[in-house]
Formats: C-alpha cells, structure tokens, sequence
C-alpha cells in the first residue's frame, strides 16, 4: 500500500512517500513560518521527488492529535481535500502514537525494561500524553491531556513501575521538561530520561499507520484534541463522579495488590485478591477514570450475610468520595444478592474510614482490643441493608 503521510499537529510540519513501509521520500520542516504557508509547498515538493501523482496513492495518513489546535485543522482540511478530490481513504494517526514510532531508545536499559512516555507540551502543567511498553507499544495508559503532576503519579504506580519489570522512564517531545519537573516533585525513584527536542517524523507517522492501517473515508476523519475547553475546566464537579465502578476482573489483580502494599501493613496474597473475582460467594469492585484503578473493595458472601475485608483508596484520591461511592455500589449489589446484613472490622484510629462507614449506615456493636496489633483496637460495625 503507497500513502502519504502528513503531519501538522504541533511545531514541525512534515510529509512522506511511503509504500508499505519501505520509505521512497520525505521531508521535515521546522520553519517558523505557519503551517498553512509551509505544509502544500511541503507536500508537492515530496510527490515531485518521489515521482509520483496523486492517482498513485493508495490512501493519505495524517496526524488528527493531540496538539496544536490551529495545526491539526490545518492539515486536517488540507489532506481531506486531497483525498476527497483523489478519491482515496485515509487513514487518521494519533499524534501521541507517531511521537512514540518517531525514537528509538538509545540508553543503556534495554526496550524490555523501559517504559515510554511521549509527552506534548500543553501548557499551564499539562500535556498531552500516553505512555507505552517501549519493546512491544502497548499502551499502559491512554491518550489523554493530563496534569503533568497526576500524570507522574500515575506512572509512579503502575505495577510495571512498582514491581521492577520496567526499571526505566524515557520521555520524548516538547512535555519532557514537564514531565521531568513532575517526576522530581512526586519523588520517582528510578531512572528518568528526558529528550524535549524530539519530533514527529514521517517515519512516525507511516509507523503508527501500518500498524493500524484503518480505512476510513475523508469525510469521518475528525480531530483528537483531547484538551477540554477552559470553561469545562473550570466547571466545579463532584470527584467521584469522573470514575466508573465496575466489578473487579483478573487483569486488576496486580493494582489492586499496589493499593492494598501501599495502605495496609499486612495486605491480602495474590491469591486471596484472585478468589474474590472469580470464586461465586466472593465479590469486589474497582473505580476506574481513563483505565486507572483508585479505589476498591472487597466482601464475602455467606447466605444472607456480607463481610467487608479491605476497603483502599489510592492516597492521591482520598477525600474525593470514591469509598462512599463504591461502597454504596457494593451495598446495592449485596441488596440484589439477597444479603440483608454487612459486617466489617474498621481500626479504632481510622477515622476517614469511620466517617464513610457511617454515612452508608454502618453503627459500631462491638470492640475487639489489640485485633490489629498492639495498642490497635478494631471496632465491630453492621449494617441492614
């Protein structure tokens, strides 16, 4: 398949004559001039040195974002009229993707253990980013514009970061001095590399294309700007209600170990996690925003009887009503069930515990001194539901 690529999505603009990966002609331009001044010339010059019409092509790539918003509808509309007069598919590439296709990681860690993470300046401590296995291009987490400081908080507590199977960050692109920031204020204790003057190349671009060579007509291409407007950010919501709560599932098993490692000085076995997803008198759920796991908990089932184990929520998201939230939902479900009374255990010094317990319901009944420890009290609740 012969394509042109085109991308116009952030500082740079770019395009290239590639014909099943095999690259025939490109050209970069770091001009500073605008893109609508700079991108057609581009363009003609490259089918003219690849010997080519547009009668040749098989479809157009271009970049739909993340980035400059004024950019990416530059080249947007330049390359839907091209297609749309040739009559040719396109394919639409993100830019996050092509910024990641366009590096190669020249440190001594190899791809196996690295993690990487292409980041586009989007000011005010943002960015548009996703981060990626280096050796294999999985995502880990997706595309979005994220603050730079939740982002490296994220990063932080992937399992890949936790349990050592990926001892290095690479950042590429125009956020990497951000990221960088944010990766020292939020104490990320493993090696960071940072290259901010790495750019989209059409190589990126014809990479990410083969790779999800999807073809859609001209006129469903649309951009991917992911910023939300200024009065979207600045709209007062209620936390929780960003998150998803879902039942628990196989692949959550390694995150909810990281919550469980980071809150309780004695937390559950992989194996005593694994059987409240898949045994049937076992139940747990998740709260989940853009594939990340802040909260859960977990009950079991005996007739018409619950018992609440752990309940943790992510450090970063306390306070944000994510327990309240997600213990209703268990309560619900439990309802469904057929249980018509919860117990747990809550230690006598948690009082952010104490306040969500009671505010679904739950009262104390009982003490049961050192349960927890020495000196650690735990405190009988029950609720009717």
């Amino acid at each position: 398949m012969k394509i042109l690529v085109c991308d116009t999505s952030n500082q740079n603009c770019s395009a290239g004559i590639y014909d099943d990966g095999r690259e025939i002609a490109y050209e970069l331009s770091f001009e500073t001039r605008t893109h609508s001044e700079t991108f057609m010339p581009l363009v003609h010059r490259v089918m003219e040195q690849a010997r080519i019409t547009h009668g040749d092509l098989d479809a157009y790539a271009v970049t739909v974002g993340p980035g400059s918003f004024t950019g990416i509808r530059i080249g947007l509309a330049a390359v839907k009229g091209m297609a749309l007069a040739a009559d040719k598919p396109c394919i639409s590439v993100s830019s996050t993707e092509a910024l990641a296709r366009s590096c190669e990681n020249a440190t001594v860690t190899s791809r196996e253990e690295t993690v990487l993470v292409p980041a586009i300046d989007a000011r005010n401590n943002r960015v548009f980013a996703r981060v990626f296995e280096d050796d294999t291009m999985k995502t880990l987490i997706p595309e979005d514009a994220y603050d730079a400081d939740d982002l490296a908080k994220r990063i932080r507590n992937m399992p890949e970061i936790v349990y050592g199977t990926r001892r290095q960050i690479l950042v590429v692109g125009s956020g990497a001095e951000v990221m960088k920031q944010a990766f020292e204020r939020n104490k990320v204790h493993i090696n960071v590399y940072c290259a901010k003057g790495a750019a989209i190349t059409p190589k990126g671009v014809a990479g990410a294309a083969f790779a999800h060579p999807d073809l859609i007509s001209a006129r469903d291409v649309k951009a991917a700007y992911c910023a939300v407007s200024q009065a979207e950010r600045l709209r007062k919501t209620d936390p929780s209600e960003e998150y998803k709560i879902r039942p628990a599932k196989a692949e959550d098993v390694s995150r909810i170990m990281c919550l469980e490692e980071g809150a309780i000085p004695h937390p559950w076995q992989r194996s005593e996690i694994e059987k409240l997803i898949t045994e049937d008198n076992k139940c747990a759920f998740v709260t989940e925003k853009n594939g990340h796991i802040a909260c859960y908990i977990g009950c079991d089932i005996v007739l018409d009887e619950g018992n609440i184990g752990n309940l943790v929520t992510e450090e970063e998201e306390r306070g944000k009503g994510l327990a309240t939230a997600i213990l209703k939902r268990l309560l619900e479900h439990l309802k469904g069930q057929g249980v018509k009374k919860v117990y747990l255990e809550v230690e006598s010094t948690n009082t952010a515990a104490l306040v969500v317990y009671k505010k679904c319901g739950f009262k104390s009944y009982n003490i049961r001194k050192g349960y927890f420890g020495a000196g650690r009290d735990a405190i009988l609740m029950d609720c009717e539901i």
